[in-house]
């Protein structure tokens, strides 16, 4: 007989040395202190923007954006793996103790991304608003009350099989999210929050009847859990090997035209391989496309012109660091190493690839740029941009694989 509560502290306990073991490796790294340079830098440009911002200024909906994206995105952490859909199936009417300390692990666990971001939404918030910080205080309770909804709302749906009913759950979460958030940081009335959290009371109650006789889906559960884990080793795989790290290939039929700019030529081996790569492994393509939306957007709407290179370069830092994963996601395939090519041509392809993506990226920034900045800063934000990316490749990048080749 399966002990449940002893499940799950085996499958914590495991899960965090899994964890430890890699951290120990990524909190040695440098990143630590190019973190702490950027973000004293945005700290301190945050600051000296905060003292003339005007009173009219769209705090509240920027927030509420940026939080209600946030506990949109919640999802509990199960630690479910494959072997569980032959060993704890039968018995899933029996696991509720076991996903309640799920919820509250996923809950506590998830606070501190909400820290970071009310730290840095309250000066904002009490520089245009005049309210005091007992007022910011009940605010964050009421969305820790928030998360906690989105997280049982996300499980509820996790009981059916239509791919519908996931899409509705969260069109109908971001804006119910949003709402409270925006009339919350905007001082509405309490009869227009209560209205919005009667809406929300409400739905709750629905699903927790509607999926009462439902049992989960046990492959999307562990395709959540493989992926959460799959992000990690990627980001793990920059300071050591992670034989765990598992590739999940789209064909992505519609990129095809990309590579045939690429000519056919030894020397483009590898050009031709960390395109393949980005366009259809892994999730590489979609953090640049993100990335790129979420930088433009803030470039948007940041109203100076500091605060705009500093987010610019800050976008550009995020993804050539992700992408350095790239340089390493073949280093376990034998075949690879049969190609008749130079490392020394393997990594300029690299190099020489990552260069262009992320000039692409600079000039995308730049045409954001045109729409809220004057010319002469848009041009010597697109040559700052290019310099900064040079830097980043060609000496940061080039000095970091060549110190991953040698682990």
């Amino acid at each position: 007989m399966i002990d449940i509560k002893e499940l799950w502290r085996k499958r914590q306990a495991q899960h965090f040395k899994e964890i430890s073991r890699y951290l120990r490796y990524m909190l040695n790294d440098h990143l630590l202190i190019a973190l702490l340079f950027l973000g004293g830098g945005g700290a301190y440009y945050y600051n000296y923007w905060l003292q003339d911002i005007p009173k009219n200024f769209p705090y509240a909906i920027i927030i509420a954006l940026v939080l209600g994206l946030i506990l949109t995105s919640s999802r509990i952490q199960t630690l479910v793996k494959e072997p569980d859909l032959v060993f704890l199936l039968p018995i899933e009417k029996k696991l509720a103790p076991y996903f309640q300390k799920a919820f509250w692990y996923s809950l506590f666990s998830q606070i501190y991304l909400l820290l970071i971001v009310f730290a840095v939404a309250a000066p904002l918030y009490l520089a245009v608003s005049d309210k005091t910080f007992s007022s910011l205080a009940a605010i964050f309770v009421i969305v820790l009350l928030c998360k906690a909804w989105n997280l049982l709302m996300t499980w509820f749906t996790q009981h059916y099989t239509e791919n519908s009913t996931y899409y509705t759950d969260i069109s109908i979460r971001l804006v119910l999210n949003i709402v409270l958030l925006y009339l919350l940081f905007s001082g509405a009335s309490i009869l227009y929050i209560g209205c919005v959290v009667v809406i929300m009371i409400g739905l709750l109650l629905y699903f927790h009847r509607a999926v009462e006789n439902k049992g989960l889906k046990w492959d999307t559960l562990i395709e959540l859990e493989s992926k959460r884990m799959l992000t990690f080793y990627r980001i793990a795989n920059l300071f050591t090997d992670v034989p765990k790290l598992k590739e999940r290939v789209k064909k992505r039929a519609w990129l095809n035209w990309v590579t045939g700019f690429i000519s056919y030529s030894k020397k483009n081996t590898f050009r031709y391989l960390f395109t393949r790569t980005f366009l259809r492994t892994s999730d590489y393509l979609g953090m640049y496309v993100r990335l790129t939306i979420i930088g433009g957007l803030i470039i948007y709407f940041v109203p100076f012109e500091y605060g705009k290179a500093f987010v610019m370069i800050l976008f550009l830092y995020l993804t050539g660091y992700q992408l350095i994963t790239l340089w390493r996601h073949h280093s376990l395939k034998i075949w690879v190493r049969l190609y008749p090519v130079s490392e020394t041509s393997k990594l300029a392809s690299y190099l020489q690839f990552l260069f262009q993506l992320l000039v692409v990226q600079s000039v995308l920034f730049t045409v954001i740029l045109m729409l809220s900045a004057k010319i002469m800063t848009t041009i010597i934000l697109l040559v700052a941009g290019i310099m900064f990316v040079y830097f980043f490749v060609f000496i940061y990048t080039k000095g970091k694989v060549r110190k991953l080749d040698r682990m």
